[in-house]
């Protein structure tokens, strides 16, 4: 996908927000506008902060790959409850995540553009908690265990399609 092409899809999604905003406007559905409003903003702050994340790699891959999909929707979220921590153990955790992700994106070529994922990133003291939500999936939880035998892994699942997928990098190994 080129820039142009990258520009245009990016734009296509926010018109589309921004129209069923001013039809709620016009309609006097403030309530409704006020919520959208809400998820807006908080969506595109937890975009930013995951943007700006100092786990490159790993924000690259995720946004290289959210761009070439179309349909889907995508969410963010970073927590911190210890902030001295937060840049020193996303970095370490960089490759690590990166490799979680390049296994998982796989699975998640073969599947429709219209998957529904949401990446969520816990920074603690020891550990960088990465919980992956997706919609549609083909495997059980069975297959995602052998899928990701190497790594201190949980499957909290929904339903037989819905899923989260915990992974615990705990950072001591790392800096050994």
């Amino acid at each position: 996908m080129n820039n142009l092409d990258v520009y245009l899809k990016s734009r296509h999604d926010f018109v589309n927000q921004f129209q069923l905003l001013y039809t709620y406007k016009q309609l006097g559905k403030d309530d409704e506008v006020n919520s959208l409003l809400d998820e807006l903003y908080n969506n595109l702050k937890q975009e930013q902060l995951f943007l700006n994340a100092p786990c490159r790699k790993f924000v690259q891959e995720v946004f290289e790959h959210k761009i070439s999909t179309s349909g889907s929707k995508w969410t963010f979220e970073i927590e911190c409850s210890y902030d001295e921590y937060y840049q020193k153990n996303l970095e370490l955790s960089d490759s690590v995540m990166l490799d979680i992700y390049q296994t998982l994106k796989s699975v998640i070529k073969e599947q429709c553009d219209d998957i529904q994922l949401g990446l969520r990133l816990t920074v603690e003291k020891e550990f960088v908690i990465l919980n992956i939500f997706l919609n549609e999936m083909n495997l059980n939880d069975e297959q995602l265990k052998i899928m990701f035998s190497e790594y201190n892994v949980e499957i909290l699942s929904e339903d037989d399609n819905d899923k989260e997928i915990e992974f615990f990098i705990n950072i001591n190994e790392l800096e050994v």
